[in-house]
């Protein structure tokens, strides 16, 4: 088993809350993560239709990310000028 952050295969663990297989100090620094349902009210809310694989490929971005939903959603969504 792989850590979904690092890839690292030491100390690796599969963690609760939607977190994944994480090594301990990834772990440490990662988040508890919302659920796919809550991702996708959260984040897709007026965003018309939106294909299924792209949702499939945030939402596991955001599962392997060290970000809260909301730093998620500020971070993926703010204008780059």
């Amino acid at each position: 088993m792989y850590c979904r952050i690092c890839g690292t295969e030491q100390d690796v663990e599969f963690r609760g809350g939607n977190r994944g297989a994480l090594c301990a100090s990834c772990a440490k620094d990662t988040p508890r993560k919302a659920g796919r349902a809550a991702f996708d009210a959260a984040y897709w809310k007026g965003a018309g239709i939106v294909p299924e694989s792209t949702k499939r490929e945030f939402y596991s971005d955001y599962r392997s990310s060290t970000h809260t939903l909301a730093e998620y959603i500020e971070r993926t969504t703010s204008a780059v000028m």
